[in-house]
């Protein structure tokens, strides 16, 4: 019983004098830390330029087209199309050397429409005669037609301008997943069907285009409707006699279809006739900021990074003795709109953008050129984001960290005196829900106007709230 006792008195002494040992070290370690080694946070709130900045897009192939003409209320647009048609490599005509042709017909599916869809709209077809468009190249959205196309009567294709109404779809309609979509249908002149039938070498797409060079596709009667055109084809119907043995001869119809696909080039060419009036009017206009597409009409924003450096050597001391984080750089961008601001249902002039992209302005070109996702770092992706305050008022925003992008300029050798950005409309293609599997960011191409509150706002400026910490190197 003594051996014991003085087992456990021994252990006991042991572990008091452990523990004597691990606090003394503790603060001794306390007392070794200067107080010029704490890690210092700071934060501040900066200001924001914002203005209007026109800017000519540069298209690759787009996925829909705009197709007419209308008044909106930022101007007036005119939109039109010119595209190539796929070649389907190495086909052939069945009994090529009998067959003939009967009507070559151009269709036009379509999914929307903006402005009065009871107003008609005619719609002509051209042959491009002179120079073919190169897949790879650069086109601007008011690219000149006389380059490709000189607009004679020999290279009109359509028998007379077509007639349509986008609200009343005259043509038949096709059906995908219980989903009908209008279809314009242009029969094409008897003289272009002979030519085109007439084309027998499928070898290749740049054959094909020699042979072939594309369709120019425009509006000539009618200023209130534009046309959201999704699917562009024309079809070949011909004709052909069957020899079968001991059986009367017989005549087989058949159809060939030609697409205007992303195996082609195409140019969706739209111009805004009084955009640069309707430019200067906007500016005039302090408290607010418009982003419009597909005018090209982007809000322009800069950050005077020399006062965010002075800023936050003031605060935290020489900046040479420390490395800097900025934890938290949030941008809003509030969006003045309400459900009911428009009478017309169909009429979405100032719907806000669904997806907005804030892209560092010297370098959205090439973002855009060459097909680039959004990173933290250089374009910046938001949703519009819907939130509903006590009363059940609903307001929106679009909200931008720019943390890890002023922390790269912070600690930069080259750095910037100012950041300029734009905020740009984009539509956005995702394997699923999730940023992260973002398959494609392109310039929204359907009309829509985004109203922001401007940094000048007399009320309630736009403005970067930054959190930063630094502690020594």
């Amino acid at each position: 019983m003594k051996l014991n006792n003085l087992i456990y008195t021994t252990l006991f002494i042991y572990l008091a004098f452990f523990a004597s040992c691990q606090n003394d070290a503790l603060n001794a370690g306390a007392s070794a830390l200067d107080r010029e080694d704490e890690i210092r946070v700071e934060s501040d709130t900066f200001s924001v330029l914002s203005s209007l900045q026109k800017c000519s897009a540069l298209q690759l192939t787009p996925d829909s087209f705009l197709l007419g003409e209308c008044d909106t209320h930022f101007g007036t647009i005119k939109a039109d199309i010119l595209t190539q048609l796929a070649c389907p490599e190495g086909y052939e005509y069945p009994y090529s050397d009998k067959a003939e042709v009967d009507s070559v017909v151009l269709h036009l599916y379509y999914q929307n429409w903006y402005g009065d869809g009871k107003s008609p709209l005619g719609i002509s077809v051209y042959e491009i005669d002179k120079s073919t468009l190169q897949y790879d190249s650069r086109y601007p959205s008011d690219t000149t037609i006389s380059t490709f196309c000189s607009l004679t009567d020999s290279t009109r294709i359509s028998e007379h301008s077509h007639i349509t109404f986008a609200g009343v779809p005259t043509d038949s309609v096709y059906s995908s997943d219980n989903l009908y979509i209008p279809r314009i249908s242009i029969k094409l002149t008897d003289a272009f069907a002979k030519r085109f039938f007439a084309i027998k070498d499928f070898s290749s797409q740049e054959t094909f285009n020699q042979l072939f060079k594309g369709l120019y596709i425009v509006s000539d009667f009618g200023g209130s409707t534009v046309l959201y055109v999704k699917d562009i084809y024309m079809s070949v119907y011909y004709h052909f006699p069957s020899h079968r043995q001991n059986q009367q001869d017989s005549i087989i119809h058949d159809v060939k279809t030609f697409y205007a696909n992303s195996e082609v080039r195409q140019i969706n060419r739209y111009i805004y006739p009084d955009r640069d009036q309707v430019l200067l009017e906007l500016q005039q206009r302090t408290d607010t900021n418009y982003i419009i597409s597909p005018a090209n009409i982007y809000t322009r924003l800069s950050l005077q990074m020399d006062s965010v450096y002075q800023q936050i050597e003031n605060q935290l001391g020489d900046t040479s003795t420390y490395r800097v984080y900025v934890n938290r750089a949030n941008l809003t961008i509030d969006v003045l709109y309400s459900d009911s601001i428009s009478s017309r249902p169909r009429d979405q002039w100032d719907s806000p953008a669904a997806y907005m992209l804030l892209v560092q302005e010297n370098k959205m070109e090439d973002f855009f050129a060459n097909n680039e996702l959004p990173s933290d770092t250089l374009a910046i992706l938001s949703s519009l984001v819907a939130t509903t305050d006590t009363l059940g008022n609903i307001s929106y925003y679009y909200s931008y960290d720019l943390s890890a992008l002023l922390t790269k300029q912070l600690r930069s050798d080259n750095k910037q005196e100012e950041l300029s950005f734009l905020l740009v409309p984009v539509a956005v293609d995702a394997e699923s829900s999730s940023s992260s599997n973002i398959t494609s960011v392109k310039p929204l191409q359907t009309i829509s106007t985004t109203h922001i509150r401007s940094a000048q706002n007399s009320v309630q400026p736009m403005d970067l709230e930054l959190i930063y910490s630094g502690f020594n190197k």
